[in-house]
C-alpha cells in the first residue's frame, strides 16, 4: 500500500513539475481596454498631438535664426517628448493597442512649416505651437470628467504644466511682436 501511495506522490509530482515547465502559455482574457471610448479618444489623440507638437519643435534649429525660438522649441521637445512617453504609458498599463502616428493633416501643416524660414516661420512656428497647446489642454479637460480614476488623476496633474506653458507661449510670441 504504501508502494501505491509513493508512485501515486511521485507520478502527481511529475504532471506537475511538467506542467510548470512546459512552453505553453496561459491564454489571457482580460486585454481588454480598461478605458472607455472617451478613455481611448484622450490617449490616443493626446498622443498624436504630442508627436505632433514634437515634430514641430524640431523644426526651428533648422528653420529659424531667432535664439529665444529655438531654446523655446527645444524645451517644448523635451516636455512633449516626456509627455508622449507617459501617455505611452497609460495606454500600455490599460490595454490599449493602437499604432502611434501623425494624422494626414498635421504631416501637411508640418511640411508647410517645413519650407519657411526666419521671421515669417518663427511666427507661424509659434501659432501651431499656441494651437497644440489648446488642444493638449482641451483634450486634458475633458479628461477629468472621465470614468478611468488613472486617467483622471492624470490630467487633473498635467492640466497645470500645460495652462502654465501655454502662457509661456503667448508671452514669447508677444515679445517676438
Amino acid at each position: 500500500m504504501k508502494q501505491i501511495a509513493g508512485i501515486l506522490t511521485g507520478l502527481i509530482a511529475l504532471v506537475l513539475i511538467q506542467g510548470c515547465t512546459g512552453s505553453q502559455h496561459p491564454n489571457n482574457y482580460n486585454d481588454k481596454p480598461l478605458v472607455d471610448d472617451k478613455g481611448l479618444v484622450f490617449l490616443n489623440s493626446g498622443t498624436e498631438t504630442g508627436l505632433t507638437m514634437i515634430k514641430i519643435s524640431g523644426l526651428p534649429v533648422s528653420n529659424s535664426k531667432n535664439q529665444q525660438v529655438i531654446q523655446f522649441a527645444q524645451k517644448i521637445n523635451g516636455d512633449n517628448t516626456k509627455l508622449v512617453a507617459e501617455l505611452k504609458k497609460m495606454k500600455t498599463d490599460n490595454f490599449v493597442s493602437s499604432e502611434d502616428s501623425i494624422s494626414d493633416k498635421h504631416q501637411q501643416m508640418i511640411s508647410r512649416l517645413a519650407k519657411m524660414h526666419d521671421a515669417p516661420f518663427d511666427k507661424a512656428c509659434l501659432q501651431e505651437i499656441i494651437n497644440g497647446q489648446q488642444q493638449l489642454i482641451s483634450l486634458f479637460e475633458h479628461a477629468t470628467h472621465n470614468g478611468n480614476a488613472n486617467v483622471v488623476d492624470f490630467a487633473k496633474i498635467k492640466l497645470p504644466d500645460l495652462r502654465a506653458r501655454l502662457e509661456l507661449e503667448k508671452t514669447l510670441v508677444a515679445v517676438l511682436k
